[in-house]
C-alpha cells in the first residue's frame, strides 16, 4: 500500500496545531468533539427526514462549529495572556458543551425522539452557569 507522504504530514502537522492551540486534548474536548458530531449528524438526520437536506444548511452547520474551535483557541490566548491556568478555556468548553447538548435535544424532539427531562435541565443548566460565570468577569 502506498501512503503520501506529503498529505500525512500535513495532515498531523494541522492535527498537532490545533490540539496545541485548543490547550491539549483532555476530557472536555473530547466530550466537545463528541457532542459537535452527534449534532452535525442528527442535523443531517432531521434535514433528511424533513426532505430539506441542503448542503449550504450542512457547510453553515461546519462553519459553525469552526467558529466554536476558534472561540476555544482565543480563550486558551486569554488564559497565556492573563495567567489564569485553563480557566477561560474551561469556562468556553463547558459553555460550548451546553449550547451543543440543547442543539442535540432540539433536533432529538424534531426526529420525534422524546428525551429525558433531566437531561435538558442539566444542559440547560450547565449554559446558564457558563453565562452567569462570565457575567461575573466582566
Amino acid at each position: 500500500m502506498e501512503t503520501n507522504t506529503f498529505w500525512s504530514s500535513l495532515i498531523g502537522g494541522m492535527t498537532a496545531l490545533i490540539v496545541y492551540l485548543i490547550g491539549g486534548v483532555d476530557e472536555l474536548v473530547t466530550s466537545l468533539t463528541i457532542l459537535m458530531a452527534i449534532d452535525l449528524t442528527l442535523g443531517v438526520m432531521v434535514g433528511w427526514i424533513i426532505k430539506d437536506i441542503d448542503s449550504r444548511k450542512t457547510f453553515k452547520g461546519l462553519l459553525k462549529k469552526t467558529a466554536m474551535i476558534l472561540m476555544v483557541i482565543a480563550a486558551v490566548q486569554l488564559d497565556n495572556a492573563t495567567e489564569s491556568g485553563n480557566f477561560m478555556r474551561n469556562a468556553m468548553i463547558l459553555f460550548l458543551i451546553g449550547m451543543e447538548g440543547i442543539s442535540i435535544i432540539e433536533n432529538l424532539g424534531k426526529l420525534g425522539i422524546r428525551v429525558p427531562k433531566f437531561l435538558a435541565n442539566a444542559f440547560a443548566q450547565l449554559k446558564k452557569d457558563n453565562d452567569d460565570k462570565k457575567d461575573d468577569e466582566q
